[in-house]
């Protein structure tokens, strides 16, 4: 998953089209099939971790020099509607910005990660002459990228979906365990529990809870240590070897003195308190996969 940034910087440089980048060659905001065509795309993106698509740009990644101002003064909220039509959903993570590619002002319309994979729910059909009519994406399709195509999804793409939010939850619990960890002595640490939709996590709709603590290193201060430890590190050195030389081969094997090797050159125990653990001073840490 790519980063605003470097999406942008993708929409000013890329030569060709890939997972996290679309060129469109031109776009009328008043035809059907130009607005199937970028909702089947903007939901593909979304669905994909993120992604831009950059107008003005042919598939070759020159200039096409068509006419922009009619997708300059664009709406995201028009974008949004469009979008919710075909997916019952208010998708309105999307930014449109001019950027320059080369001596070309393009306009890049950047999309951000979708929390849940959004779903077709009807289909995105229009006409294309002569009594004909084509079909962009069908009723109860769920798209995403693969390559430089918008394509119906299969197992791996919701797989990586599933990878990316629990990656997304990881960080989020780690980085709130950091902090309550590196929070100086003296301070105060507050937690505030979020709504829950009918009291789940013991929190009733619409309700916050709280509890504040004051961090001390004194050897009177309680320690808290969570309930489920044993889940979150559960390996011990024999354990953390036999997995790593699992990983590393046949050639290579490490030994319980490379591990004492490494907690003494970065001191994971105090300063990586998400990758190890000791439940007392006189015990032997425990390890996360």
């Amino acid at each position: 998953m790519l980063s605003r940034s470097e999406l942008i910087a993708k929409a000013k440089s890329a030569k060709r089209e890939s997972k996290y980048l679309d060129f469109k060659s031109e776009f009328d905001p008043s035809s059907a099939a130009a607005w199937c065509e970028v909702v089947k795309d903007v939901v593909a993106c979304a669905n994909s971790g993120g992604g831009v698509l950059v107008f003005g740009v042919n598939n070759d990644g020159s200039a096409s020099g068509v006419d922009l101002s009619a997708v300059k003064v664009m709406d995201v909220a028009t974008i949004t509607n469009k979008i919710f039509s075909y997916t019952n959903h208010q998708f309105s993570e999307i930014e449109l910005m001019e950027v320059d590619r080369g001596s070309s002002t393009v306009i890049a319309m950047v999309i951000s990660d979708s929390d849940v994979p959004m779903v077709f729910v009807k289909p995105g059909t229009y006409s294309v002459g002569e009594g004909k009519q084509k079909t962009a994406f069908s009723q109860g399709t769920v798209y995403f990228r693969h390559g430089a195509k918008s394509e119906p999804g299969n197992r791996d793409d919701f797989q990586a979906w599933r990878d990316r939010s629990l990656e997304k939850i990881r960080e989020t619990w780690l980085g709130g365990i950091k902090k309550v960890v590196e929070t100086p002595a003296d301070h105060a640490v507050t937690v505030v529990s979020t709504p829950m939709i009918g009291g789940v996590g013991g929190v009733g709709v619409g309700g916050f809870g709280a509890m504040t603590a004051t961090v001390s290193a004194g050897p009177g201060a309680i320690k808290i240590v969570p309930q489920n430890a044993e889940e979150i590190w559960p390996h011990r050195q024999k354990n953390l070897l036999a997995e790593v030389n699992k990983e590393l081969g046949a050639e290579v094997k490490i030994n319980g003195h490379d591990v004492q090797c490494v907690n003494r050159e970065i001191d994971v125990l105090k300063k990586h308190p998400e990758f190890a653990y000791k439940p007392h001073t006189l015990a032997s840490p425990q390890y996360k996969p």
